[in-house]
């Protein structure tokens, strides 16, 4: 297998992964209740106040979006190390995959 077929592998299962995660967050219902009409309101009134969205209202908001960017950050650093490690440009690495 070549680093071609590597990386499109790689790159689907990646996709893959990305599908049945967002599976879940768009079966939600189509209508919204009253507790999502009120937090609609209350983010249209702050926007209209300060002038800037808020992204994340409590810490443990916060601490969500802390973790996704690190998780994307992580993600990229790797997919970036793959990448060097298959093209070989590293001196260890010759570009095959070996059990270790």
């Amino acid at each position: 297998m070549n680093a071609c077929t590597r990386l499109w592998m790689l790159t689907c299962a990646a996709l893959l992964a990305v599908a049945l995660l967002a599976v879940p967050a768009m079966a939600q219902e189509d209508g919204m209740d009253d507790a999502d009409e009120a937090l609609v309101e209350e983010t249209a009134e702050e926007e209209d106040e300060g002038g800037r969205i808020v992204l994340a209202d409590n810490p443990r908001d916060r601490l969500g979006l802390l973790l996704l960017t690190a998780m994307v950050v992580g993600g990229g650093v790797a997919l970036a190390n793959g990448r060097k490690q298959l093209k070989g440009r590293n001196p260890q690495a010759s570009g095959e995959f070996r059990w270790r």
